[in-house]
């Protein structure tokens, strides 16, 4: 058993002297696993009343932060008033919500449902009397997610680190930023602010343009959608050092982050060869597609586990129909991604016997470990009723924020967003923990309970030894300035702790591995398609 540790003490003052004692394991592995567009209270709102009180907490176990509806104005009557959350199929197909920043066409998105922090502007689409975005999902189409958060451990207050869409809320996982920071650019406070073009998009993309936001929040134009800057896995000089596997259903889509990062793409940290296919060292040796043709090689991530060669980091991007995206028809009950994760999990926990005892990545049985994060994308227009930790705005000439917010003036125009689910799973997490938990008083938005992408990032830094992704005075990146990175505080380590270790906890899944592992093979007409299905928001 693996007992190497970080101690840590932290003395920091919230009105008083808290103090807060880290004995933190090591993992050898990190797997990121990141699904689609949901909010806390629309994926985990299915709490003991069923939707029976408005605008009430209603938490599925105790200490979690999930309200029944909130206020809103309802579309063409003017007034604000109270909107109880109604259940729906995870995938209604009636409704994909605006989850723009601003979308062109109707203005709507993340800004009108912020509403300068009323959190009021969310019912968009009044349709059949009802506010459909003000929903929680039917708790037996995700009953292994409700698995996962009791069997391990749930963050009340995670929040995406931009304000948009998928495809910058991607960058952000992989890289820390959205913005062309370093070393050809020096508009490090401008934030790529909605989606590429789908289903071309990153550097093999010449012509298109991603809208941007600016410091005061204002959307334009922009730049190119290929931008140069470091990842959590590779700088100017190439690789960090440490194994990672990418995987995702198809190159060149808006989830596809390395795409858009010439160091990775290309292999050089130069926009010279922009327009063309990647093909870059980097990428030919981390992005891992599905294979098609074979039966059982249509999961490759499961593959990987089961064949005992799991990368130090991996990212783990959902095929559309296992993705819980709330555009597809419901025809399929349950829906499917659910059990995608569940059974990346029990790959993870089962290793030892599934591979006749050659690796064990639980750590039951030898010296190897893995923590598992399993994060949404993005709210997906869904409401939620938390306001973000804070919402940054600064002076477009000259480009800065408001003194006193942030000293390396990292944030302004695009942080922070909504809350997005976080599951966290590994032998060293507690069962059924809350990370804060607030039983009596919510929201319980305090250091160090209050998360974001940038948290994944630097806990993942601190894990294996690699230095923060920018090492220049300008801080421009997420890790650096999670809301939980205050040294030698280490992000998200209030999940860890080697007195809370435990054998694995099976998740049930209405289907197995081995439906995904064959999805691909056993219907050849479906091609393997990026976890939006071509919708632009």
């Amino acid at each position: 058993m693996k007992f190497a540790t970080s101690s840590l003490l932290l003395v920091f003052a919230l009105g008083a002297t808290i103090a807060y004692a880290q004995n933190l394991p090591h993992f050898d592995h990190i797997i990121i696993i990141v699904q689609e567009n949901r909010s806390p209270d629309n994926l985990f709102g299915a709490g003991p009343m069923h939707g029976s009180t408005c605008g009430v907490g209603d938490p599925f176990e105790p200490g979690v932060d999930i309200d029944n509806g909130g206020y809103g104005y309802i579309n063409g009557q003017g007034q604000r008033q109270e909107i109880c959350n109604i259940s729906l199929p995870m995938n209604d197909g009636t409704l994909d919500p605006w989850h723009c920043y601003i979308c062109q066409t109707t203005g709507y998105g993340w800004v009108h449902q912020y509403d300068s922090g009323n959190m009021d502007g969310f019912c968009e689409i009044y349709t059949s009397g009802q506010c459909k975005e003000y929903s929680f999902v039917q708790k037996s189409d995700v009953q292994p997610y409700f698995d996962i958060a009791t069997a391990y451990g749930f963050a009340n207050y995670m929040f995406q680190t931009s304000e948009g869409p998928s495809f910058p809320a991607h960058q952000f996982l992989f890289t820390g930023t959205s913005a062309p920071v370093a070393p050809l650019q020096t508009n490090y406070l401008d934030f790529v602010a909605e989606n590429a073009s789908f289903p071309s998009s990153g550097c093999g993309q010449s012509t298109y343009e991603a809208p941007w936001v600016d410091p005061t929040g204002t959307e334009g134009p922009g730049s190119v959608e290929c931008y140069t800057h470091d990842s959590l896995v590779t700088n100017s000089a190439g690789e960090k050092g440490v194994s990672w596997r990418y995987y995702t259903p198809t190159a060149g889509v808006i989830w596809t982050a390395p795409a858009a990062i010439p160091e990775v793409c290309y292999g050089q940290n130069s926009l010279s060869q922009q327009g063309e296919p990647c093909s870059g060292t980097e990428w030919t040796s981390h992005i891992s597609l599905p294979n098609v043709a074979v039966s059982n090689f249509g999961a490759p991530i499961l593959t990987d586990i089961a064949n005992c060669n799991l990368q130090k980091i991996s990212w783990v991007i959902p095929d559309e129909i296992w993705s819980d995206h709330a555009s597809l028809d419901n025809t399929q009950s349950p829906p499917y991604g659910p059990s995608w994760v569940g059974n990346i999990i029990n790959a993870i926990g089962n290793s030892w016997s599934n591979s006749n005892h050659t690796c064990d990545y639980w750590g039951n049985n030898s010296n190897d470990t893995t923590a598992i994060f399993v994060v949404w994308d993005d709210w997906g227009g869904w409401f939620d009723h938390v306001t973000p930790p804070a919402v940054y705005r600064g002076t477009d000439n000259p480009p800065t924020c408001p003194n006193g917010v942030q000293e390396n003036n990292w944030g302004c125009g695009y942080v922070y967003g909504f809350r997005v689910p976080l599951l966290v799973v590994s032998e060293y997490t507690k069962a059924g923990y809350v990370s804060g938990s607030c039983v009596t008083n919510c929201p319980q938005k305090v250091f160090p309970y209050v998360h974001d992408f940038g948290s994944i990032l630097a806990f993942t830094e601190n894990n294996f030894g690699l230095s923060p992704i920018d090492q220049s005075t300008d801080n421009g990146y997420a890790d650096r300035n999670a809301p939980d990175n205050v040294p030698p505080y280490v992000p998200l380590s209030d999940f860890f702790s080697l007195s809370n270790q435990h054998n694995f906890t099976s998740i049930s899944t209405p289907y197995p591995a081995s439906f995904f592992e064959s999805y691909y093979h056993n219907n050849p007409s479906y091609s393997p398609t990026g976890p939006d299905g071509g919708d632009s928001d």
